[in-house]
């Protein structure tokens, strides 16, 4: 089910020889990672990137899209020619991230492909919350790409008058979960950062969701793309089982919980993403899973990123099994062996909750995914659920039907608000109204 919108799109690949790879990368892919061959939407994309072509990939989560556009972004990278330590010829491939752990493990990723390639391409990561000390001298040492997010890339751009680093030679950029990064209201960094490329720039935007909003942002950064869908937008991997409950009241939840928790956890192998709206609830519920006897860490934005990081670091290698988080864990975490995904906050959009529930089932593995819903409180965001779930192809509810009924029903007679759909994020404006203040 892939549909290709846009003339003279090149042929799929179906092997990695034929994608014209290193054979160090073939190595790499085949006998360590054990990837025999693409995944649809590597087979499509790669040769597309491969020819030049701006390219605007949406698939399911958990299909292979980093590696669809790192692949040939790295061999894009080697036939260039090389910078050199002092040289400030700034690097070749450019990569923007919304989070910082998405930004982490596409660096590691391209770490482990780059040492792989005959040239020994170097990568960079640079993102908030680390020094930037440190970032600046991997760069004035040579990089060759740059994963990073949007903030700090304006900041390494700024620092020491431009001295640090450039876009002169970028020709290659790639704005992964693009959506999210405008929904974040990264928008006009994101903007401002592609604006100064040369026009030249091969650019590529993946993600699992596009929303309509996106499709401006596309035809600003991007020069006649093929856009390539595999599946259906804002759909779920079928390799995901999904499982609505509905509840009466709040409390009702937690009881919930630890009955789920209960029949999962004495797998120690089956770990357990728990997905919450706000900082504070990611504690608090941390605080109450520890009271009794559930070994759990959380994540969200307002700890330390070495917090962070050993958080994830944490969970990933089963030190500790569960792990409660906001989402932004939602975009690009892989777990291998994540088999639950609970959602104790109902997401407040359609785009989140594909993104939560696509944390699991990743690469052909199966998983499941809950959603708690709470009547009278999370009725807004049970139509985009539903919306979810059809394109899913995945049946509806009769209860979550009806809830969605009623709440349309109330919405076209005026007697209800109508949800927010993402892309309304102010935090630059707040940001800048703080600095004016002090």
């Amino acid at each position: 089910n892939i549909r290709i919108r846009g003339r003279d799109c090149p042929k799929p690949v179906l092997t990695w020889a034929q994608a014209g790879l290193a054979k160090g990368v073939m190595e790499c892919l085949m006998e360590e990672r054990k990837f025999l061959s693409p995944t649809p939407v590597q087979s499509v994309t790669m040769p597309c990137l491969l020819s030049g072509r701006d390219v605007i990939a949406v698939a399911k989560t958990g299909s292979g899209k980093t590696l669809a556009f790192l692949l040939p972004l790295l061999r894009h990278v080697a036939d260039q020619p090389r910078s050199q330590m002092g040289d400030l010829a700034g690097p070749i491939g450019l990569i923007l991230t919304p989070t910082r752990e998405l930004a982490i493990q596409t660096y590691r990723e391209a770490v482990k492909l780059g040492t792989a390639t005959d040239s020994r391409i170097r990568v960079v990561c640079a993102y908030g919350g680390a020094p930037i000390a440190e970032q600046i001298g991997d760069l004035k040492r040579g990089a060759d790409v740059v994963v990073c997010t949007p903030g700090r890339m304006i900041d390494l751009l700024l620092s020491s008058s431009g001295k640090t680093t450039n876009l002169r030679r970028v020709t290659f950029v790639v704005l992964d979960e693009a959506d999210r990064m405008f929904d974040m209201g990264f928008g006009p960094q994101v903007l401002q950062i592609v604006q100064n490329v040369r026009p030249d720039r091969q650019t590529v935007l993946t993600s699992a969701t596009f929303p309509k909003q996106m499709e401006m942002v596309a035809r600003r950064v991007l020069t006649r793309p093929l856009e390539i869908i595999v599946g259906a937008h804002s759909a779920v991997c079928e390799d995901v089982t999904q499982v609505i409950e509905l509840f009466d009241e709040q409390s009702a939840k937690f009881l919930f919980l630890l009955k789920l928790l209960g029949d999962w956890y004495p797998a120690r192998a089956n770990r357990v993403l728990v997905f919450v709206d706000r900082q504070d609830s990611a504690d608090m519920l941390m605080r109450d899973l520890l009271r009794r006897g559930y070994p759990s860490q959380s994540l969200h934005g307002g700890k330390e990123q070495a917090e962070r990081d050993q958080a994830i670091s944490d969970f990933k290698s089963n030190a500790v099994p569960i792990l409660v988080a906001t989402s932004i864990a939602a975009r690009g975490l892989d777990v291998p062996d994540l088999k639950l995904v609970i959602n104790y906050d109902c997401p407040n959009h359609k785009e989140d909750y594909v993104h939560r529930v696509g944390r699991t089932g990743r690469a052909g593995r199966k998983g499941t995914a809950v959603t708690f819903i709470v009547r009278g409180v999370d009725d807004k965001h049970v139509p985009g659920i539903c919306q979810a779930l059809r394109a899913s192809r995945v049946p509806v509810p009769d209860d979550l039907s009806k809830l969605s009924d009623s709440f349309t029903a109330r919405l076209q007679a005026g007697q209800a608000e109508a949800p927010g759909r993402g892309f309304g994020g102010r935090g630059l404006d707040r940001i800048e109204q703080e600095r004016q203040l002090v």
